[in-house]
């Protein structure tokens, strides 16, 4: 009995490193399990750095690059160009690369605006009488991105309020800039989010004035993760599922301890700003043609699509 048992065992020590390498050399296990994600370089992604930082990634077996990308509006190129593999991109900034013919897809949900945490104020300098969106007739009004998801609620609000888009100067300015050309009067308004949006109320800039995002829709998503539909077609039902249950750990882990996040925060943006709590990695079809609709009536798209089209499968 003994002989048998010690052929077994000699059998099994032979054969099982011939069956793990036959293993590791097929597709499934051959294939790198590595993830490039793109990142705008602001506090919406402290998870994300949390979750790299703590190794969480690992623990699932992922291996996630993080990637800068100067905004969002460079995401298409870069996953077009395979330098990403994900990137985050607003709802109506997605739309129109999608219309431009770069075949992306949606493949989770991420940030939701939602107006019991308002992400977005409309900011008024000193100075200023506001009473109401009448106020802004004439007036310039800072945007950090034009045909942006804040351009959209923006220009939404105008209208619901029965004031012509036409009637208020809109000029880009970037976030850093808004508190200094408040101040100096060179725009009348702007439209702010933390860590800026404190800032020109402690400076002494200006003053929140309105929740336009909010008077428009009390929730609707906000930031979306995006793919190419080729990625997405091979792996939505790996990688990606890992990289949202690491995120999902690197949300719980900012909850749980948020000084400690905002220390990574330094880390990654040499800064540290108020932390959000409204991720939300579901998105549906209406998710999208929410948008579609509202960027129809302001001209930003010609033509209504399928949002299903526009979907991981």
């Amino acid at each position: 009995m003994a002989d048998k048992i010690h052929a077994v065992r000699g059998f099994l020590n032979f054969v099982f490193p011939l069956v793990m390498c036959g293993l590791l050399a097929s597709p499934a296990w051959s294939q790198a399990s590595s993830l490039r994600v793109g990142y705008v370089p602001n506090a919406d992604f402290v998870p994300l750095f949390v979750a790299k930082e703590k190794g969480v990634f690992d623990k699932f077996g992922l291996g996630v690059t993080l990637e800068s990308v100067v905004n969002q509006h460079n995401v298409p190129a870069g996953l077009t160009s395979g330098s990403i593999d994900l990137g985050p991109m607003a709802v109506p900034t997605f739309l129109l690369a999608a219309a431009n013919g770069v075949d992306i897809v949606a493949v989770a949900g991420y940030l939701r605006n939602r107006a019991s945490d308002s992400q977005a104020s409309l900011m008024v300098r000193e100075g200023l009488s506001f009473t109401g969106s009448a106020s802004l007739v004439g007036k310039r009004v800072g945007m950090p991105g034009l045909k942006s998801s804040f351009d959209v609620h923006f220009r939404i609000w105008l209208l619901n309020n029965k004031i012509p888009v036409e009637s208020v100067n809109l000029v880009e300015v970037n976030f850093p800039l808004m508190s200094g050309m408040l101040k100096t009067s060179r725009i009348d308004a702007a439209i702010a989010v933390e860590p800026f949006r404190s800032e020109i109320v402690r400076s002494g800039s200006g003053r929140i004035a309105a929740d336009f995002m909010g008077e428009v829709s009390k929730d609707d998503a906000g930031l979306i993760w995006v793919s190419t539909r080729e990625w997405a077609q091979a792996h939505a039902k790996n990688l990606l599922k890992t990289f949202i249950i690491g995120m999902k750990q690197g949300i719980a882990d900012v909850t749980a301890d948020p000084g400690g996040a905002q220390a990574v925060e330094k880390r990654y943006l040499k800064f540290a700003s108020p932390l959000s709590d409204v991720y939300d990695f579901s998105l549906t079809h209406a998710d999208l043609k929410f948008y579609e609709d509202m960027m129809l009536w302001v001209g930003f798209l010609e033509k209504a699509t399928d949002p299903r089209t526009l979907m991981v499968p």
